[in-house]
């Protein structure tokens, strides 16, 4: 079926595939921060295992892996405090990082979704909570609205398709009325010119 070019052009729908990419950031940014928020266990776990791999081939994978181990755990629990600062601190800056980060990606590839009008309430959320509830949060908003708009537009479309047809129908209609009028008269002048003439011809007969 022809598209009707006076018609608007549909509206664009964001999908999950297209905003998978933001999520996947979103995430990234997400563990990293909790980690560092965990950091108290996860700075002694990471300087065991490289301590693990640097010593075991000198002094044996078993005996290395053991010395470094405790070493881990004795710095771990005298440290834990300075762990914790130290992972705190880095997840406020992995969050603010995070933060800037997607949102700038949001603005250049989907500004779109700034149009939600909870966006300024949900980009807090995301500072200080999770990113990736916050984008995932955002792009469910648009999505459903996106979709509805370009439900409405294919409804919009369709009857103004059908409202064309069935104009070009009537005009089609009427053209073949108007057609078939003029053909009527015109087979009506034949037969009353054909008439005066036989009615001339007549009149000639009796004169003579």
């Amino acid at each position: 079926m022809p598209r009707n070019n006076s018609s608007p052009p549909p509206p664009p729908v964001m999908t999950w595939g297209k905003a998978s990419p933001i999520l996947i950031v979103s995430g990234i940014f997400d563990a990293l921060r909790y980690m560092f928020l965990m950091f108290w266990f996860f700075g002694p776990a990471l300087a065991a295992l490289y301590c693990t791999v640097k010593t075991s081939a000198v002094v044996g994978t078993t005996i290395g892996g053991f010395a470094c181990t405790t070493g881990a755990a004795v710095v771990g629990f005298y440290g834990a405090p300075i762990f914790a600062a130290f992972g705190t601190i880095m997840a406020m800056a992995t969050a603010l990082a995070g933060f800037l980060t997607v949102f700038l990606l949001l603005a250049i590839m989907n500004s779109r979704v700034f149009k939600e009008p909870t966006t300024i309430l949900w980009a807090l959320f995301g500072l200080t909570i999770s990113i990736t509830v916050t984008v995932w949060r955002l792009y469910s908003a648009q999505i459903k609205t996106e979709k509805a708009a370009y439900k409405k537009w294919e409804k919009e479309t369709a009857d103004a398709r059908a409202r064309e047809q069935q104009q070009r129908a009537l005009q089609a209609q009427q053209a073949q009325q108007a057609q078939q009028m003029q053909q009527t008269q015109a087979e009506q002048i034949a037969e009353q010119e054909e008439t005066q003439q036989e009615e001339q011809k007549s009149r000639a007969e009796a004169l003579y």
